[in-house]
């Protein structure tokens, strides 16, 4: 099983993480966005069990999505403010990891078998989107439960298609 670790700027909270992500999310939502202070984010969903916290204690910002109405829960370092991982009320058995952080954050492939464009009905004008990869214009959960959809682009595309 591969391990693979991460962490903050300043170092005081490490983490590692066991085995592939169950999928790649990249999010273009405006929390996503203003998390990030990027265009969107590239989160490899993990199941909480396979990340551990090696060094340090995360201070966690609970935010309530606008999407939802359920909690989001922010794990960062309390020194430096380094966003690392989220955890989710609405999804008890996925930790999404903030990619930057990991020590190598290329060390997973994004593809179009695991990984998935969401919210690209706010994705900047200027972002590509590839073509062959699941896209939804909003989650692809609605809040009621009910599973979206997905769509493919058969060209890459500069900004959310109309």
């Amino acid at each position: 099983m591969s391990i693979h670790e991460g962490g903050c700027l300043c170092g005081a909270v490490r983490y590692q993480t066991q085995g592939e992500p169950n999928r790649i999310t990249i999010c273009h939502c405006r929390f996503c966005q203003r998390a990030t202070g990027a265009a969107y984010m590239v989160e490899p969903i993990f199941r909480p069990e396979d990340v551990s916290v090696t060094r340090g204690v995360p201070s966690i910002y609970t935010h309530t999505s606008e999407g939802s109405g359920k909690r989001l829960h922010i794990h960062s370092c309390s020194v430096c403010a380094t966003k690392l991982y989220v955890t989710f009320e609405r999804f008890p058995d996925f930790c999404g990891i903030y990619s930057g952080t990991f020590d190598d954050p290329a060390w997973f492939s994004v593809e179009p078998t695991n990984a998935r464009h969401i919210c690209i009905d706010t994705a900047r004008s200027d972002t590509f989107l590839p073509a062959g990869f699941p896209m939804f214009h909003q989650h692809p959960v609605a809040k009621d439960g009910t599973a979206r959809d997905p769509f493919f682009l058969d060209t890459s595309h500069i900004g959310p298609p109309a």
